[in-house]
């Protein structure tokens, strides 16, 4: 007996040490499956935070203000001899100078230092004391100069630089040809002429165009073809009285000339005809002297500067007469003195203007900002110029000092107005939201305001869910509440299997075959709009006139199939009367008749269609997430209204939807996110026109879907490849807040009901 007691004591010993080191493992199991499942929670949060640094570092570059910076000083030459023009060529390995002898100096630019001369100097031949009195070139893109002397001569060269490779270093040889001149024509007698003043163009048309003044303040012309034969010359503009012309600029297409004169004023000239130069209008432009006036590229915008320092931009605008003036669109910082010269950028709207004391300030057009300030040793500045690359500014001051400053703004045209704000752009009658990233020239502005994509984003997401939400909730009420059995276990899975359908092939059935779908019978699909609720609610009220004891012979759910019949018939009307309607009361043609009486353009693809597949995208997420509320509500509060006396509809709108109410609406919410962020969908449905239109017969363009066109044909680091990541961290900033509304407004929601 004491044995079998022992070896029954070993034995729950040993069974106890067993379950002991069972619920040890268990345990270990337990602490092991925590430890996986929250480092994948960690980790999905952890990779959201980095997409979302990704994004902002991407799109941080954009909020960066314009840098300058000296580089390099060097004195050319005395005083003797001031430098009229500067410039280098596109590398900025060499720098040139012209002083008013005419001789032309090149430099070898290095990283911290510059050559005096690395070519033998070049010299116009002028003739004893002639001196040079001004220098213009053909555009901010060409090293065509022409200059004008003391003695009414007007020389054209061209400056090149020739690039060549040896042991993988580029070497840049700078040369001077085509020199050539023509003495200038005067209709004053007072003895030599002074070309005071002058302008070069060469135009599309290979043709050569001069204008200068003279010192007796007239406005000559003189046009050449690329062989040299005079084509046109003369006079077209004398002074009367005191005013004088003080300033002129003129269009890089040489078809537009604007001349300041002391009193303020502008004359506009039209040279798109060289047979009949005239003034086509005059205005006053402010109550100081124009003293300083230049076009930037693109042939439009006129920036104008004047003695008190005032620096303002105009451009051409169509009145309501049908007439182009310019108007004044913006003013920039003002310089404490008289601007005294303004220097364009070749590449975009940049722009350098320079007062009496030696002050530069940088800016940009379009945005209306000084982006800097700066100094050059505090003095007068007799010549300055834009690096080829818009990368340097070149300056030149009084002591024939030359100064290379660096440039390093890479996203001007980018701030919170351009992006979201109203902006005047050249060759529009006003301030828009336009959204228009390449053009078919390289004069062409870039347009990034994400408003048109904001906007085009919710309309799509408004259509969307103007088809959808009302189908899912309503099917889903009907599946988990008067749905038989064997017919929910049918319709669920069958709706929940949608969701796995690619996007990319509901686009491309709606771009390629309800497109057209809806285009041939649009009439009939605005008939069915109305006659589809009416039927319903006809189907309704002739169900209820059935005595009530043949509509309890039909099974609980089945009542939808009595409903089916009316459906079609719905559909028949409505494809039945669409021809002898239109031709009735639209003329023969609805779409034309949208856009004679109503102003709406109906295009092939638009928000009818989107809304119609992206819903069908959408769907399931409502459906499932408001299908599952619905079913988990507690059968005991469906049955004790139902014991009270309430009918089943009444069970379900005052029972069971409030109490499903947070699912509900967290379904609704993903699907909105779900809608926003689609991608293929609305890019093969629509026709992608960033505007700003709720009209549901045109297109739009969705932030989703301008990423997808944009961002292979982006420059990596360029303005655009940054405003489409910053369109993405919107995206993703709009999804987060919608998916956390979601969230929020359910739990309130739930425990706002938990007592059912």
């Amino acid at each position: 007996m004491r044995r079998r007691a022992q070896k029954s004591g070993a034995s729950a010993a040993k069974s106890y040490w067993g379950f002991d080191e069972y619920l040890k493992r268990a345990e270990r199991r337990d602490r092991l499956a925590r430890y996986v499942i929250a480092s994948g929670g960690y980790g999905i949060i952890f990779i959201i935070l980095l997409i979302l640094f990704f994004l902002i570092y991407q799109s941080f570059p954009l909020a960066l203000p314009a840098s300058v910076r000296q580089f390099l000083s060097f004195t050319v030459d005395g005083p003797v001899s001031p430098v009229l023009m500067v410039g280098s060529d596109e590398y900025l390995q060499v720098a040139f100078t012209l002083n008013d002898r005419g001789e032309i100096r090149f430099f070898a630019v290095h990283e911290d230092s510059i050559q005096r001369i690395i070519a033998p100097a070049a010299r116009l031949p002028l003739n004893g004391n002639e001196k040079i009195l001004s220098v213009s070139r053909a555009s901010p893109r060409m090293f065509r100069l022409a200059a004008g002397t003391s003695q009414g001569r007007i020389f054209s060269l061209e400056v090149g630089f020739e690039v060549t490779y040896q042991n993988g270093q580029r070497i840049v040889r700078p040369r001077v040809e085509s020199v050539r001149f023509f003495q200038a024509e005067s209709s004053s007698a007072e003895g030599v002429l002074h070309i005071e003043q002058l302008i070069y163009r060469q135009t599309e048309e290979e043709y050569e165009l001069w204008v200068w003044r003279n010192h007796a303040g007239e406005l000559h012309y003189r046009i050449e073809d690329e062989f040299g034969n005079l084509l046109y010359s003369g006079l077209f503009f004398r002074p009367e009285g005191e005013d004088r012309i003080t300033a002129m600029a003129m269009n890089e297409a040489g078809d537009v000339l604007i001349a300041g004169t002391n009193s303020g004023y502008l004359h506009w000239f039209d040279f798109s005809d060289p047979a009949g130069v005239y003034r086509v209008d005059r205005w006053h432009a402010g109550y100081e002297p124009v003293t300083a006036t230049d076009f930037l590229i693109g042939n439009e915008a006129l920036i104008v500067g004047d003695a008190a320092g005032q620096v303002s931009e105009w451009f051409r605008v169509r009145t309501p007469d049908n007439v182009f003036r310019f108007q004044k669109i913006r003013s920039f910082h003002p310089h404490p003195a008289a601007v005294t010269r303004i220097a364009v950028s070749p590449r975009n709207r940049n722009f350098v203007t320079v007062d009496r004391r030696g002050n530069v300030q940088l800016h940009y057009a379009t945005t209306g900002r000084t982006q800097a300030k700066f100094r050059s040793a505090g003095e007068q500045l007799l010549a300055v110029q834009f690096a080829p690359k818009s990368d340097a500014i070149l300056l030149v001051d009084g002591r024939n000092r030359l100064a290379i400053f660096r440039l390093n703004n890479p996203h001007p045209e980018v701030t919170l107005k351009t992006l979201f704000g109203r902006v005047w752009y050249e060759s529009y009658p006003g301030p828009e939201f336009v959204w228009q990233s390449t053009g078919g020239t390289d004069d062409f502005e870039p347009k990034l305001s994400l408003v048109p994509l904001i906007f085009g984003t919710f309309k799509g997401t408004l259509y969307a869910m103007l088809f959808s939400v009302p189908l899912a909730v309503l099917a889903a009420i009907y599946v988990s509440q008067f749905a038989p059995r064997r017919l929910a276990q049918v319709v669920k899975p069958t709706v929940e299997i949608m969701a796995a359908l690619p996007s990319v092939v509901i686009g491309f059935l709606a771009g390629l075959y309800f497109s057209p779908l809806f285009e041939r019978h649009l009439m009939a699909i605005l008939l069915l709009f109305f006659l589809f609720p009416f039927m319903l609610f006809a189907a309704v009220l002739i169900w209820r006139l059935v005595p009530e004891r043949r509509r309890l012979t039909v099974p609980q759910g089945w009542e939808l199939l009595y409903a089916l019949p009316f459906v079609a018939a719905a559909f028949l009307l409505a494809f039945a009367m669409a021809r002898p309607v239109e031709a009735s009361l639209f003329a023969g043609d609805i779409r034309q008749w949208l856009g004679d009486v109503l102003g709406l353009e109906y295009d092939t693809r638009n928000s009818l269609v989107v809304g119609f597949a992206l819903g069908f995208a959408v769907i399931p997420i409502i459906f499932t997430m408001a299908e599952d509320a619905l079913s988990n509500v507690p059968a005991s509060l469906t049955s004790a209204a139902l014991a009270l006396g309430a009918s089943r509809w009444q069970t379900v709108r005052h029972i069971v939807v409030p109490a499903a109410s947070g699912g509900i609406f967290a379904g609704i919410m993903l699907g909105f996110g779900r809608a926003v962020g689609e991608t293929m969908i609305v890019l093969m449905a629509t026709g992608n026109t960033p505007i700003l239109d709720l009209n549901p017969f045109n297109g739009f363009r969705a932030m989703s879907a301008c990423i997808a066109v944009e961002i292979p044909e982006a420059p990596v680091g360029g303005t655009l490849y940054r405003v489409l990541f910053l369109t993405a961290l919107l995206l993703f900033l709009f999804t987060f807040v919608i998916n956390t509304v979601a969230a929020v407004v359910g739990d309130q929601l739930r425990k706002k009901y938990a007592r059912f």
